[in-house]
């Protein structure tokens, strides 16, 4: 029959661990929201970046034409008249150009965006998976800790409910090389040899059930 320090050993494990998948648990709803604000949003706000560019170049197109009507209506100083609207005509085809140039991102932009989706999409199912196994290794963690629980003689049992109601996995604590791994405090001689015969001790210090480790 297993001694109580093998028992706690094997108790202050599992609860430390359950406790390790409640985190994860609980820093998944983090880790998607910024999953999704990395692949989604980014590639939204280029494409809008980009149509608003579009616009913008198509506007000064039209502004540039009705200037370019009003220099064909003048009949003195034709000869500035026509340097003006060699200007505008330079700018209206760099504005054209431009303008195409963006039109031509859009195709590579909205296809970041699908594969950013994607990507997300991946992620999304990858992240309830995990929850799923987070879920059912608690569920057998906290299994195995009820029958280790069980296991404990009566005459360490009121102790033993009273520390983890108060301190949860931090009620226990091994001893290893003569100290408490909670506290760092050493323990005496006699306490070692005990402990190492499986005898239930508590740390004198922090009040921790101590463990041979």
């Amino acid at each position: 029959m297993p001694t109580p320090a093998a028992i706690f050993r094997e108790i202050h494990r599992l609860r430390r661990y359950i406790r390790e998948l409640d985190g994860r648990t609980d820093q998944g709803p983090r880790l998607r929201k910024a999953q999704e604000d990395k692949l989604i949003h980014q590639k939204e706000v280029s494409i809008r970046s980009t149509q608003d560019q579009i616009k913008k170049y198509e506007k000064q197109l039209r502004e540039l034409n009705s200037n370019k009507k009003e220099y064909d209506a003048l009949t003195a100083e034709i000869a500035q008249a026509k340097a003006a609207i060699s200007r505008l005509e330079d700018e209206t085809l760099d504005l054209m150009a431009k303008s195409e140039e963006q039109a031509a991102k859009l195709p590579e932009l909205e296809t970041a965006l699908k594969k950013a989706k994607d990507d997300y999409a991946r992620f999304d199912h990858d992240f309830a998976a995990n929850l799923q196994r987070y879920a059912d290794e608690k569920t057998r963690a906290q299994a195995e800790l009820q029958a280790q629980e069980a296991a404990l003689p009566d005459d360490f049992r009121p102790l033993y409910n009273r520390g983890v109601a108060a301190k949860g996995a931090d009620a226990l604590s091994g001893v290893q090389n003569g100290v408490c791994s909670a506290c760092y405090t050493e323990v005496t001689p006699q306490m070692a040899s005990e402990l190492r015969r499986g005898s239930f001790l508590m740390c004198k210090s922090c009040g921790r059930i101590l463990y041979a480790e």
